[in-house]
């Protein structure tokens, strides 16, 4: 028996990897509710939910692009969505895996540069509402 190959299209393997992101933050989330809460933590959940708001803006509009087979799915929005989403899953990764450890790791040692790294160098959320913005016009 033959196999059959599914190609499958850019703008839908750049609105895949964003759905991962949503389910990443989403269990993140989960696992800092399951916790007494600091301030940074507040500050990292608010920044999570922020995001995961742009996220599935830009999904939306993904999705609404592939829905009328509009042909402005571009190589420079593909580059785009990849390194934003290879950027906020690597994040979320180390977030992860400081929660993982143990919680005292995360209150003393981690959070705090952790939300610095998120709203002063890596800028996440503003990426994402630029990102949001170029797919919307």
């Amino acid at each position: 028996m033959e196999e059959t190959k599914i190609e499958i299209s850019p703008a839908l393997r750049a609105a895949g990897a964003l759905s991962e992101c949503l389910v990443s933050l989403t269990s993140a989330v989960s696992k800092l509710s399951e916790k007494r809460a600091t301030l940074e933590e507040k500050m990292i959940k608010r920044y999570f939910h922020q995001l995961a708001c742009e996220i599935s803006d830009a999904s939306s509009v993904i999705h609404q692009i592939l829905s009328e087979e509009k042909a402005s799915w571009t190589s420079e929005k593909h580059d785009a969505a990849t390194q934003l989403t290879t950027d906020i899953l690597s994040r979320l990764q180390e977030f992860h895996k400081a929660i993982d450890y143990d919680w005292n790791y995360l209150e003393q040692y981690f959070e705090h540069g952790f939300y610095l790294e998120l709203t002063e160098n890596s800028h996440l959320l503003e990426k994402m509402r630029e990102f949001t913005g170029k797919l919307k016009s």
